[in-house]
This record gives C-alpha cells, sequence and structure tokens, in this order.
C-alpha cells in the first residue's frame, strides 16, 4: 500500500470522514499495540494488523470474535459510541477483502518494513492505513 498526499481540497464523505476521526484519536493506543504485537509478542507485520472497529456496526461479528464477552454497555451509557481497539490475525484483510471486493487489493497488500497496517471499520465502510509502531507514546496515570 503507498502513501499518498491528500490535497487541502478534498472531500472526504462523513462515514470516511468517521472513520478519520476514529483513527487519529486512537492512534496512541494503536501505535503501542502495534509496537507490542512486533516486539514483545514477536510477531511479523504480514501475520497482524491493529485494528480499530465501531462496535455497534456491521462488524460486530468480527468484534465478538476479537473481544468475546467484552462488556460495551458502561461506554454507551456514557453517551458514547463503543471503539474496539487491539490486534487481529492477518486472517481479518481476508474477511475484508470478501466483503468489500472493490478495496481487496489494499487490504491483502503487507505494509512495506517497520509499518503495520491499521483495518478502521465502520457501519459504512473501511478505511485502511499504515502506522509506524511505537512502544513510548502512551503515559501511564
Amino acid at each position: 500500500m503507498g502513501t499518498a498526499v491528500i490535497p487541502p481540497q478534498a472531500q472526504f464523505s462523513e462515514a470516511a470522514e468517521y472513520r478519520n476521526v476514529m483513527y487519529s484519536q486512537s492512534m496512541p493506543r494503536l501505535q503501542h499495540l502495534a509496537w507490542r504485537a512486533l516486539n514483545v509478542h514477536g510477531q511479523r507485520n504480514d501475520e497482524m494488523v491493529a485494528v480499530c472497529i465501531q462496535v455497534d456496526s456491521v462488524w460486530r461479528d468480527v468484534v465478538d470474535m476479537l473481544m468475546p464477552d467484552q462488556d460495551w454497555q458502561p461506554i454507551r451509557d456514557r453517551g458514547e459510541d463503543p471503539i474496539a481497539l487491539g490486534t487481529a490475525s492477518w486472517d481479518i484483510c481476508q474477511i475484508v477483502a470478501e466483503k468489500l471486493p472493490n478495496i481487496a487489493d489494499t487490504a491483502l497488500e503487507v505494509p512495506p518494513a517497520g509499518m503495520m497496517k491499521v483495518i478502521v471499520l465502520s457501519d459504512e465502510g473501511c478505511t485502511i492505513y499504515e502506522l509506524k509502531p511505537r512502544k513510548d507514546v502512551l503515559t501511564i496515570n
């Protein structure tokens, strides 16, 4: 998957903008999860991907597979939209490719060395990013 410069005048759909906000707000956690997958668990970037998934969406079956028995209700009770963050096996790329054939090539492309693929899923679709894993992005209070 290559990188591209997005022109300042580019217009995103509301759905694509929502996924971009999900990704941007979750980036430090995703960077840390990616770093752990590669450096602590010894995975390769063609074995694992980071995921950011709108829980209450058509992707709920994937969320339940990745995080069984997770109680999302307290997040809803705060008036927030629950977002599942984690790492998943490369198999999720195949699931995305099958459900969204128009982005199958991108979903199945291995990221360059030193990067990890991030799949962001919401009701309206999928956006795929490449992320530089980082150990030091989270502060623990």
